[in-house]
């Protein structure tokens, strides 16, 4: 490999800052669901399905491009140490987060464990020849088309990624195939280098608020994805707890509603009355109850006078307005 300081690519700064701003908006979409302001079940559902991996995909990707960049020349191995203690700790620091808030579902070798991971793994390809890296990549990412067996659905074995029924966890990056691609980074960026095509794709450099946005996004991809989820959750949660309890109050009124002409049709028809009858009593009935917020007065086992005289108004209007 050629030697000296490889020239940024603004393309991989706005790819990987538009894959981080795709990370926020699903789960800006799985956040609403987990509130129930939305019934859509995301996880469940193909194009968020594959949505979620071109995400990922993008991020494993660029990670093996970045690999092969700042190590091209030599390895450096300060750097190289640096960024895996941070991306690890980054890590660690998710699984303890959701381990302590979504116990079922915790995160133990998510996108950020898989990255770090797979740093170490792809080092000895940063030099390997080409076709064995190409023959490297082609096993790993088909190997799981051919083989599954139910020990990988275990949590302890799911990390290798040959289940055949997906363990319960927020983000799985299993190594099979997820490893494939960041392989396939490695493989871009090699070839990239070995045919000096890095300043070519280097020229490439649109202008504009967008890319200047995208641009400083991926640039800071990391902690975006850190903090992105703590400030929707901080913001979403109040807002589902006011609108939660005003949907379930609303739903305790119609439960009552459906209660009292339940009740009242049942023993119109056991008394004898015919069916349209009782439907049009029932509905009148309901509809006084309603409009002189009567459900006190309904519910007391003991009336007043006053009280007493309420119901029998209503009972006579709604026996004349029903034409019995």
């Amino acid at each position: 490999m050629s030697t000296g300081k490889v020239q940024r690519i603004i393309l991989f700064d706005i790819v990987r800052g538009a894959a981080i701003i795709g990370v926020i908006f699903y789960h800006f979409v799985f956040d609403l669901r987990l509130l129930e302001f939305i019934e859509t079940d995301i996880s469940n559902h193909l194009g968020w399905f594959i949505f979620a991996r071109v995400l990922s995909g993008s991020f494993l990707v660029l990670s093996g491009v970045g690999l092969v960049f700042a190590h091209h020349g030599g390895m450096r191995w300060r750097a190289f140490f640096k960024r895996f203690f941070v991306i690890g700790i980054a890590a660690l620091g998710i699984t303890l987060v959701t381990f302590l808030t979504y116990k079922e579902i915790f995160v133990y070798f998510g996108i950020l464990h898989a990255i770090a991971i797979f740093s170490l793994m792809a080092l000895p390809f940063l030099r390997a020849p080409l076709w064995l890296l190409s023959a490297v990549i082609l096993f790993v990412l088909s190997l799981p088309m051919f083989i599954r067996n139910p020990i990988f659905n275990e949590k302890i074995f799911s990390w290798i990624g040959l289940w055949d029924t997906p363990p319960m966890t927020g983000d799985l990056v299993p190594i099979f195939p997820a490893f494939g691609l960041v392989l396939v980074g490695v493989l871009a960026a090699r070839i990239l280098l070995k045919y000096n095509l890095v300043g070519w794709l280097a020229s490439f450099s649109p202008v504009g608020a967008w890319v200047k946005f995208l641009v400083k996004a991926g640039r800071w991809s990391l902690i975006i994805f850190l903090i992105h989820q703590p400030i929707l959750l901080g913001i979403l949660t109040p807002i589902a707890m006011v609108v939660n309890t005003r949907v379930k109050t609303e739903q305790s009124e119609l439960s009552k509603q459906e209660a009292f002409y339940g009740a009242c049709f049942g023993n119109c028809i056991e008394t004898g009355g015919a069916a349209n009858y009782c439907a049009s009593y029932c509905q009148c009935s309901l509809e006084q109850v309603e409009q002189g917020d009567l459900w006190a007065v309904i519910n007391s086992p003991l009336l007043d006078k006053e009280q007493s005289e309420a119901v029998v108004s209503i009972l006579n209007l709604c026996v004349a307005m029903s034409g019995k």
